[in-house]
Parts: structure tokens; C-alpha cells; sequence
């Protein structure tokens, strides 16, 4: 079986830090829009050019009315709208994205990244010979490494791997969902546990490695009581950083191959 590289593209992850380039240069807060197209073409084919996909795709967000907001109201609550000037060049950006050989995914409600885990989850598991990279500067992308995924950085040009998440969290990427679910998440409006911060979840997945068996240990310290005074919150909190790897897709792989402009 030939092996394949899929190229996933967090769409408007890409095209909002291009956006907000733009506008943080002086005196020029509204987008030029042969300027912002311009610059995605530009990032789009050296991404193609750097990691020669097999297939490639470009994954949006749908409409917001997703399974987590339904389990959690708060989730994303109040987070800045897109600016109308970007929602009317979105459909030009994805033309010129067709044009140049990707493909779309826009699905009604879910989020891209339940779409591009659930892709990445296929890819991997289907064929250990496969391989798939993730375009995206978002972390939570990086409880992805233990499928084996790649995640690319585009704007600081760098891999975010093992030693990303060592660094940066002192743990395992197998420990990132437990972590999440204590702390949370301040841009996704998800709670975590009150009271307990970064120091106190390190400690904890130090101590006891995951939740669950920080769950089942006698509560001898007080972080400890707070966690098990807080456990559903936690529970809560872990499905809602999780991402779904499951997403009805339809169609085949083979609905992405990349085939270069004019071929």
C-alpha cells in the first residue's frame, strides 16, 4: 500500500496571524484585500513547496453550534467576532486556496480541530507508513504527538514536539488533557479547577502521573481536596479540551489529493 503525507491546514488560524500582521502596521487598520490574499497564496505554496504533500486540506470552523457548547454554554463565551471586512474575503481566499490545489472542508457546526484530529487519527492509524502534518501555531494541537503526527509552526518556521511540550509544560504530550482539565483553558472559557494553577497540576501529574489515579489516591494534601472536591468540573473539563476523533466526514482520502496548479 502506497504510504501518503497529508498536509492539514488550520485555516483560519493561518489566515488570522497574516490578518493581524497586517493591521498592527501603522496607519493601516483596515486590510487590503489583494494584499492579505496575496500573502496567504505566498505562506500557502511555500507550506507545499517545504512538505510535498500527497494530499492537502484546509480545514475551517462551522458555525459555533457545536457539541461542547451544547455540554457547556460559557465555552468560547464573548471571544471577539471576525472582523466583517476578513468574513467578506473569505470566499476569495478559498477560491485562490482551489485554485492552487487545496481542498476545503467547511463543515455546518463542528470545529476544525475535532476535523483535522479525526483526519490526522484515519491517516495515522490506517497505515504506520503514513504520515501527516499539522499547519497550526495552536497548542492544543499537541496532544496529537503520541498518534505521531508532525505539528509546523509556520510563522516561527519550527517543529512543536516532545520537547515543545517539555519545555513548556514540564510533562508528557500522553499528560496535556489531565493538565488542561485542572488548569483549563482562558481563551476557550473552560474552567479547570478553581484554585488550583499550572504549579499545582504539574505537581499533581508529577506525583500521580494522571487524573485518574490522582482521583483514586487518598486526598492527603489540600491540592489533592480541592481536585476531588472539584472532580466533575475536572471530568468536564477534559471532554471539553478533548478533541473528538471520530467526526463523520464522508467521502475517501483520495477526495484530497493534491494535484499542483494546472496539472
Amino acid at each position: 500500500m502506497t504510504s501518503v503525507h497529508l498536509v492539514l491546514i488550520d485555516a483560519l488560524n493561518l489566515i488570522r496571524r497574516i490578518e493581524g500582521g497586517l493591521r498592527a502596521i501603522p496607519n493601516q487598520s483596515a486590510i487590503d484585500p489583494d494584499q492579505l490574499i496575496s500573502l496567504v497564496n505566498q505562506a500557502t505554496k511555500k507550506l507545499i513547496r517545504g512538505h510535498q504533500p500527497s494530499h492537502i486540506v484546509a480545514v475551517f470552523d462551522g458555525d459555533g453550534d457545536n457539541w461542547r457548547k451544547e455540554i457547556y454554554p460559557k465555552y468560547k463565551e464573548n471571544r471577539k467576532a471576525m472582523a466583517p471586512d476578513l468574513c467578506l474575503l473569505l470566499p476569495a481566499i478559498k477560491a485562490s486556496w482551489q485554485q492552487l490545489g487545496l481542498h476545503i472542508i467547511e463543515p455546518e457546526h463542528d470545529e476544525a480541530d475535532d476535523i483535522i484530529a479525526t483526519l490526522a487519527y484515519k491517516v495515522t492509524q490506517h497505515n504506520h507508513k503514513n504520515k501527516c502534518t499539522i499547519i497550526s501555531t495552536d497548542q492544543g494541537y499537541l496532544q496529537l504527538l503520541p498518534l505521531g503526527v508532525a505539528i509546523w509552526d509556520h510563522f516561527n518556521q519550527q517543529w512543536h514536539d516532545e520537547t515543545t511540550v517539555t519545555n513548556k509544560y514540564g510533562l508528557k504530550s500522553q499528560q496535556l488533557l489531565d493538565y488542561w482539565a485542572i488548569v483549563g483553558q482562558s481563551g476557550n472559557k473552560i474552567p479547570g479547577v478553581v484554585g488550583l494553577g499550572p504549579k499545582a497540576a504539574l505537581s499533581i501529574l508529577q506525583q500521580w502521573g494522571d487524573l485518574k489515579q490522582a482521583f483514586c489516591a487518598p486526598p492527603q494534601s489540600k491540592t489533592l481536596e480541592k481536585l476531588h472536591h472539584n472532580k466533575s468540573q475536572a471530568q468536564l473539563s477534559y471532554r471539553l479540551v478533548r478533541f473528538k476523533l471520530n467526526i463523520a466526514l464522508g467521502g475517501t482520502l483520495s477526495d484530497y489529493i493534491y494535484r499542483p496548479q494546472g496539472a
